[in-house]
């Protein structure tokens, strides 16, 4: 059975993986094909705009620019730096007029960059071209800014030039290469929030299959301990009862003996009784294991110390090799019924003794408003793995799988449903191969 909720636990993770793989890989698609629309839409606008007459004239303008500085630099040598210079000179105005056409000319969904740069200008007078610059250098744009800029398109303007000059009548052919990018202000962001509800569902899904699988294994995990609690309690209960009435057998037998002493027959009457009364306290903790805290008769009465000393002193003429000293204050009052208070003090005394110890101290104080009663031990201890356990219904401490002790399981949890019939509480502090201390409080 537990190798079965091992394979199923990992087949639960296994198929959680790859739910979560094709839901991201879905999404992952989901995404560029957003992005991809988003960018055709947004080339479809900007290529419409870019026929806009206002448009052309400005584009027109920064070509001319450059032309005119390759006219009048015409056999001159100048460097990068001049070319830069003057393109800067006209790049704000150039770019303020951009601005102010496209927020009246288009309505664009999204913030969207636009910018012109050029890339080359060649001069083609006569068989050789020249190369007059080689780079990237922007010209105008609307100043909105991106981390990541799409191409929108390349274009050549092309003109000759005239000299007006009479001295040099030589016509230049000019050639200016562009580049035309856009950007998006956010585009993650962007597609991000047109995708906010398959993500909602992508994760909502994931967590429902996960709950569900949790549930269904903590279901499998439960049933299982709910079945070995009771084939343990099955063979428990069998074993207890086997006990005393394989004793009383011999009894019987010894009863129709022809030769039974006296003596022999008083001893019989005493086993008899013993076994009766252990089969009794058997029956008394399964039919008190069917009550709940609600369900178990409670009175006025008080017990005193002298209730307690005498539980006491019963209990050590069945171990007397067991040490067992007590503290109780002199004015002590439990608001308990004397047979529920016998219960609860012989079954942990009782499990104090089956559980290793040899040295048992009972205390019990009075205070204003409660009566505190602390048993302490110096028997095995119990594992801080167990402690939350030990007053479950049908709960015995295991080492390896294996029950060292007898008993039904059944002692400590019905001490809790006495206690808290009483409105009391019951805790266990223990320290293993140390010992175990068990504090009840009962409210007066």
């Amino acid at each position: 059975m537990k190798r079965k909720i091992i394979l199923l636990i990992t087949g639960c993770i296994l198929t959680v993986v790859a739910l979560t793989c094709i839901q991201g890989y879905f999404i992952c698609n989901t995404y560029e094909l957003k992005k991809k629309e988003v960018k055709d839409v947004i080339r479809k606008q900007l290529l419409a705009f870019e026929d806009d007459p206002e448009f052309i004239a400005i584009e027109d303008a920064c070509m001319e620019k450059s032309r005119d500085f390759v006219k009048t630099h015409k056999g001159k040598k100048f460097s990068k730096e001049d070319y830069f210079n003057y393109i800067k000179k006209n790049r704000d105005s150039l770019s303020a007029a951009l601005s102010s056409i496209m927020d009246k000319k288009v309505n664009f969904k999204h913030k969207i960059g636009y910018s012109i740069a050029i890339t080359a200008i060649f001069d083609n007078e006569g068989i050789k071209k020249d190369t007059v610059y080689i780079g990237k250098l922007l010209v105008l744009s609307n100043n909105i800014k991106s981390q990541e800029e799409f191409s929108l398109a390349t274009g050549i303007w092309q003109t000759k030039i005239s000299s007006s000059s009479e001295e040099d009548r030589d016509v230049y052919n000019i050639e200016i290469r562009s580049e035309r990018n856009y950007s998006f202000d956010s585009l993650q962001k962007i597609i991000l929030q047109e995708m906010i509800g398959l993500l909602v569902f992508s994760v909502l899904l994931i967590t429902f299959v996960i709950i569900l699988f949790y549930l269904s294994i903590r279901n499998l995990i439960t049933q299982k301990k709910i079945a070995d609690i009771k084939t343990d309690f099955i063979n428990n209960i069998t074993h207890e009862f086997n006990t005393p009435l394989a004793a009383m057998d011999i009894a019987v037998k010894t009863f129709e003996l022809d030769t039974i002493t006296e003596e022999q027959h008083k001893n019989t009457i005493a086993i008899i009784k013993r076994q009766n009364q252990r089969l009794q306290s058997i029956f008394s903790q399964v039919a008190g294991a069917s009550l709940s805290s609600q369900e178990i008769a409670i009175d006025n009465n008080i017990a005193s110390r002298k209730e307690i000393e005498e539980i006491i002193a019963d209990f050590r003429l069945s171990y007397p090799n067991i040490t067992i000293s007590y503290s109780i204050d002199t004015a002590t009052q439990i608001s308990m019924k004397q047979f529920h208070l016998n219960t609860i003090l012989i079954n942990l005394l009782d499990n104090a003794v089956k559980y290793g110890a040899d040295d048992i101290k009972l205390t019990c104080e009075q205070s204003e408003v409660f009566t505190t009663l602390s048993i302490e031990d110096n028997g095995r201890g119990i594992p801080e793995n167990e402690q939350k356990n030990i007053f479950e219904k049908f709960y015995r401490i295991e080492k390896d799988n294996i029950h060292n002790t007898k008993g039904l399981g059944l002692g400590l949890f019905y001490v809790k449903q006495i206690v808290e019939t009483y409105k009391g509480t019951i805790s266990v502090k223990s320290i293993e191969k140390k010992g175990t201390l068990l504090l009840i409080s009962i409210p007066l």
